[in-house]
């Protein structure tokens, strides 16, 4: 597909922001024009899935594509330019500069959305053209990985990074009948989570025959035959495979002399997705956002939010003033699984809210997932933070078996909504054998800290 010279709506970044403002706008212009830049050749994944697809669980990474580039096309009468990297933005003449395979063009825009998302950091040491090096960002790296254990050429895996991505393709190496070693340069994985949750998950990582090194750095890399070598601080390593998951960076590089309000390489934007630049938006993996509890703008890189941005600022691009909506932000809630155990967060650790000026005091319970009596109940932990002078609730941090993660949600509704713990600990929360206790670890938790516990 060929580009205009200019559209009306341009959005650089076909995934969750992009589209998602591209449907809300084409809701309210029926006749706009609207261009939709991606450097790649895939649009709309579900990048969350992808150590279930790559393990077998998801049966084809193809499930992850929500839409091609023609089927989008015609949904939002847009043009979807895969192959499209924008390069440089001039704000004052209101064009994008792009490269394609067949060269370099403008393309100018009335207004315009940056939601280019974010990029895995890469270690300057490592040698990300060796066929057994891989990031698992995208719907090729999914593909590559998967491939590359078939081969039959895998039988040990190295893991750089105890984040989110290192623990799930952890797991899913364990699954795939490899020997895994995870290789964490902090003192325990998942410094986000409490003490008492990384523990866990360093015990688990004993029980599923996973080997975790904390407390070290890799340093350099080789090759050794179709092997790989990593030195690290506490000696050499070697592995048949190896996964660098270090952190994600924001996909902004190409905005450094645009004039745009940057923090730490992101976006900075208002609760409408407004940039420091007339006409100019953003939202998603790129862009900071709002964090409801502290009231600024945070770097907080996650798919949900990245959808809801960009819903946002799709509205406020093609509505008039007194239609525009502002996004209430996010808590931090996330949640992930670590074989077969849940383990979610919202909200501020005691140590983060110590940092923003809060007096935080911090309450435990451990209570059955279901009726004790009945088949399946495990042990599900819910430990609460609370300013001690206010008894408002701060944050929340959840592990226990899968089936009452959404524990974690009540407690995000809870923060937003400023609730406090004597609210909390006589809630009218569902209860029946199969699906919880009478008292569940939440109001439990809570009422530790009123003393009724």
């Amino acid at each position: 597909m060929q580009a205009q010279a200019h559209y009306d709506y341009l959005i650089i970044g076909a995934d969750a922001a992009g589209n998602s403002a591209a449907g809300q706008i084409r809701r309210r212009h029926k006749e706009a024009t609207i261009g939709i830049l991606e450097k790649g050749a895939i649009i709309s994944y579900g990048a969350c899935g992808l150590p279930y697809a790559v393990s077998g669980k998801i049966d084809s990474i193809d499930k992850l594509i929500h839409f091609t580039p023609e089927a989008f096309g015609g949904r939002t009468k847009a043009d979807v330019l895969v192959g499209h990297e924008a390069i440089g933005l001039n704000t004052d003449a209101k064009k994008v500069q792009v490269q394609t395979e067949h060269g370099a063009l403008e393309i100018g825009y009335g207004k315009l959305l940056i939601a280019t998302g974010a990029a895995p950091i890469r270690l300057p040491f490592i040698d990300y053209a060796h066929p057994g090096v891989f990031e698992l960002k995208t719907v090729p790296d999914g593909r590559a990985i998967k491939s590359y254990v078939a081969s039959g050429k895998v039988k040990r895996a190295g893991i750089i990074g105890a984040g989110y991505i290192g623990l799930e393709a952890a797991e899913t190496f364990r699954e795939m009948g490899l020997a895994v070693t995870v290789i964490e340069a902090l003192d325990r994985a998942m410094p986000r989570l409490l003490e008492s949750q990384s523990n866990q998950i360093a015990n688990q990582m004993q029980k599923e025959g996973v080997e975790f090194l904390t407390g070290v750095r890799a340093e350099a890399m080789h090759s050794d035959g179709d092997g790989i070598v990593l030195t690290t601080s506490a000696g050499e390593l070697q592995f048949d495979l190896l996964l660098v998951a270090v952190g994600m960076r924001p996909n902004t590089s190409f905005l450094d002399s645009s004039g745009l309000a940057l923090d730490k390489g992101a976006v900075v934007i208002n609760q409408k997705g407004e940039t420091s630049l007339a006409d100019v938006y953003s939202g998603g993996d790129c862009a900071l956002v709002h964090h409801a509890l502290l009231g600024k703008a945070v770097y907080y890189p996650l798919g949900h939010t990245a959808n809801k941005q960009g819903r946002i600022a799709g509205v406020n691009m093609a509505s008039p003033p007194e239609q525009q909506l502002e996004f209430a932000g996010v808590t931090g809630t996330q949640v992930f699984k670590f074989f077969d155990t849940a383990y979610a967060a919202t909200g501020l650790s005691a140590a983060e809210a110590a940092a923003n000026g809060f007096e935080p005091v911090e309450v435990s319970a451990l209570r059955p997932s279901k009726a004790g009596y009945y088949p399946g109940s495990g042990k599900a932990k819910m430990s609460l933070v609370f300013d001690q002078k206010s008894q408002q609730l701060l944050g929340a941090f959840y592990s226990g078996p899968l089936d009452s993660y959404a524990m974690i949600d009540a407690a995000s509704a809870l923060i937003y909504k400023k609730a406090t713990a004597s609210e909390i600990a006589w809630m009218d929360f569902a209860y029946a054998p199969p699906f919880a206790p009478v008292w569940n670890a939440l109001i439990s938790a809570a009422g530790k800290l009123l003393g009724d516990e």
